[in-house]
């Protein structure tokens, strides 16, 4: 009898017993713990439901035939799921919102075996569909809010009338998507790093901690949009600015700082990098840092993560002056040197404009004399140098 078909005819002494049958033991490196089946609700379900045959056929499948990691590694545990537990909770997740969610992914691993790319084959197989058996958005948004309500609500808030599924969705979509799935810690797999893949990993373990009774899953905190560990770049790492452009348009629509993402990219490679760990600093780190934070108050962050910075990246005092001199130093040299000495000259002649001071906002809509006019025409005028003038007070900044 295979390890899937033993969890499913224990489950129901596994439910009834103590802390006395508390041991784990280790797959993939990951602590597993005893399996509860998880039915609609995930948090607060009925411990004495075994998984579904379908669910423990599944998993069986998963694991033996998804068991090559992306670096190449045999991982004999299966590289969908960090436990079988995990798997059989996860499972049974999908099933209640989808009847036919797991017959897909089933025939999906039966593709594995071709040898037309049996990785995506696997990811299509995996908790979150790969946009073959349902999308890895919608289903990341369904688990997370099944296991981690109190982190769901705080970037879609649920009503009588809205379940926050669509909010969620939406926001998701400026996360990374790999198109592969692989829970290991290696330097390809997806139990690190800042990827919806990642949140996928952890969002499945969270389920069994809620069918613990774990309060505070460690795996919500990992698995949210703005996580708190695991599902991160390196700190010190470089933004890449296809990414902070691409992240940031999806999550300021209705606060719109760039008009196209070639604006955006472009502005971006003429501000300092920084790192990815930046928060306060006038550096492309720090802006990614804010777009984070607008996932949960748009209103509130998303000015921040544009080309001036709002005084929250960079200098608090010069507000939006720093990035308005750096950014026409570079898109308008001609005309900067012939009207300023140096930076600190340009940043005093920036300070007597209206919009230059700490959380002046910005608009893209902005005309007149003041320096969000000149921010947007600045930000044109790296791509077009006839936007030059307006970016030094011409019309319509004037």
């Amino acid at each position: 009898m295979s390890r899937m078909a033993k969890l499913a005819a224990l489950v129901l002494l596994l439910a009834g017993a103590s802390s006395a049958l508390g041991a784990c033991q280790a797959i993939a490196g990951i602590e597993e713990r005893t399996y509860q089946p998880v039915t609609a609700g995930a948090a607060g379900a009925d411990p004495n439901q075994p998984p579904s045959q379908e669910c423990v056929d599944y998993c069986e499948k998963a694991k033996t035939t998804c068991h090559t990691a992306l670096d190449g590694t045999d991982v004999p545990g299966g590289v969908l799921y960090l436990t079988d537990e995990a798997c059989l909770a996860t499972c049974q997740q999908l099933l209640n919102a989808d009847p036919k969610s797991i017959s897909c992914r089933v025939q999906q691993l039966r593709s594995v075996s071709t040898g037309e790319d049996p990785d995506r084959y696997c990811a299509n197989a995996g908790p979150g569909g790969n946009g073959v058996c349902g999308s890895n958005c919608q289903n990341y948004c369904q688990l997370f809010k099944g296991v981690c309500r109190e982190q769901f609500e705080k970037y879609a808030p649920t009503s009588e009338g809205d379940d926050g599924i669509a909010t969620c969705v939406s926001k998701c979509a400026g996360l990374t998507d790999t198109g592969y799935f692989d829970t290991t810690k290696s330097a390809t797999g997806n139990y690190f790093g800042d990827t919806l893949q990642c949140r996928l990993v952890h969002t499945c373990s969270s389920i069994v901690d809620s069918t613990l009774s774990i309060a505070n899953s460690p795996h919500c905190q990992h698995a949210e949009f703005k996580a708190a560990e695991k599902c991160l770049d390196d700190p010190k790492a470089t933004p890449d600015c296809e990414k902070f452009c691409r992240f940031e348009r999806v999550e300021c629509p209705d606060n719109l700082i760039y008009e196209s993402q070639e604006q955006c990219e472009a502005v971006c490679g003429a501000l300092p990098s920084g790192h990815i760990g930046d928060t306060v600093e006038n550096t492309v780190g720090c802006r990614m840092y804010h777009t984070y934070n607008s996932m949960i108050d748009p209103a509130g962050h998303c000015a921040h993560t544009g080309p001036g910075g709002d005084g929250h990246c960079g200098d608090h005092d010069g507000g939006n002056c720093e990035s308005y001199c750096l950014l026409l130093d570079k898109a308008c040299k001609a005309g900067f040197d012939a009207k300023f000495a140096d930076q600190a000259a340009c940043q005093a002649d920036c300070a007597k404009l209206d919009g230059s001071g700490y959380e002046s906002g910005y608009s893209t809509a902005a005309k007149g004399n003041n320096l969000q006019c000149r921010l947007l025409h600045v930000s044109r005028a790296l791509t077009e140098s006839a936007e030059c003038g307006a970016a030094q007070g011409a019309a319509p900044c004037k």
